[in-house]
Order: C-alpha cells, then structure tokens, then sequence
C-alpha cells in the first residue's frame, strides 16, 4: 500500500485543483521536451528554391516603378471616420377611430 501522505496529494491520480478567492485555477503541465524534433546531425544542408517570381494581373512588378512610393502611403493613411446622423425618428401611435 502507498503511504497515506501520497494519497492526500493526489487526486485521481493528479495533484488537487488550487482554488484562489473560491474559484478553480488550472495548471498545465508545461513540455519538458521540444516535441520530437531534434537537431539535424546528419551534416547534410537542404538548398532552398530560387526565388520566386510574382505576377500582379498577369504582368511581372518592376519593383517601385509599378508602385510610386506617393500612391502607397496614400493606401495606407487614416481613413476620416464615417458620421452617421443620429437624428431619432418620431413616430406617435396613435389609436383609430
């Protein structure tokens, strides 16, 4: 049989849950180890792909000449926000003949 003092810090099997101000605070078992991946120790270097080239509407970018640097800032400023009139409808319901 296992000691009585085993048995009071555990419950089923796991520590009891810590309550702080009358509420239950989970505690996750942090990784000890990085998951299965290790370290590539057969020496070898994977070479990655040329890069890639990107077409914008089926024409390849010429980098800044296709962008100017004005009409990119211009995208990408603040938009004013948008006022909406908050004038109340009045409707009065009033009884029939």
């Amino acid at each position: 049989m296992s000691s009585p003092k085993t048995e009071s810090e555990l419950k089923a099997g796991h520590p009891p849950a810590v309550k702080a101000g009358g509420m239950r605070i989970t505690q996750h078992k942090t990784r000890k180890d990085s998951g299965g991946i290790a370290e590539d120790v057969t020496g070898l270097t994977v070479s990655g792909s040329p890069p890639k080239t990107t077409t914008i509407s089926g024409a390849v970018p010429k980098g800044h000449a296709d962008f100017p640097a004005e009409a990119v800032q211009s995208f990408h400023k603040d938009k004013p926000p948008v006022t909406h009139s908050n004038k109340p409808v009045i409707h009065i319901q009033q009884p029939r003949k």
